[in-house]
């Protein structure tokens, strides 16, 4: 899956190389892959860096869902060059957290942000702890 969020910024779920080499023939400098270790699904940082793109990794699971983690993404796709690919095994935390940085810059409430989530088409379960951490993220801007 890929997806273009706005002209530097694309989310997805993308992990095969030849469709990796896609992502760069499209012009994309950097890849940050938010999967862990353990799922296995971690992208090889060689392969993506062969491909002449910066690789970036930044594991994210419910264990480390906190407001470090999301300053520690920030700062990787600000520092990154421009445009970047966010991916994970399904695309639904590249989708979280990349329009919750949205939502930072450009003052969204949370009915924006969850307008622009549904409007992806990603599921989400109602259970879903990063349902819930974007929820309590517009909780403590308030």
């Amino acid at each position: 899956m890929f997806q273009s969020i706005t002209p530097n910024l694309a989310i997805g779920s993308i992990s095969q190389p030849e469709d990796l080499q896609g992502i760069a023939e499209k012009g994309y400098k950097t890849i940050i892959d938010l999967c862990t270790a353990a799922e296995c699904n971690q992208l090889d940082a060689l392969m993506v860096q062969g491909l002449v793109l910066k690789y970036v990794s930044v594991p994210i699971s419910p264990k480390n869902l906190n407001l470090e983690t999301l300053e520690t993404f920030k700062q990787a796709l600000e520092s990154s060059p421009q445009p970047t690919y966010i991916r994970c095994a399904s695309a639904l935390r590249a989708s979280v957290f990349s329009l919750l940085v949205l939502a930072s810059e450009e003052g969204w409430t949370e009915a924006q942000y969850l307008e622009k989530f549904q409007s992806l088409g990603i599921n989400q379960n109602p259970d879903c702890p990063l349902g819930a951490f974007a929820h309590s993220y517009f909780e403590q801007k308030v």
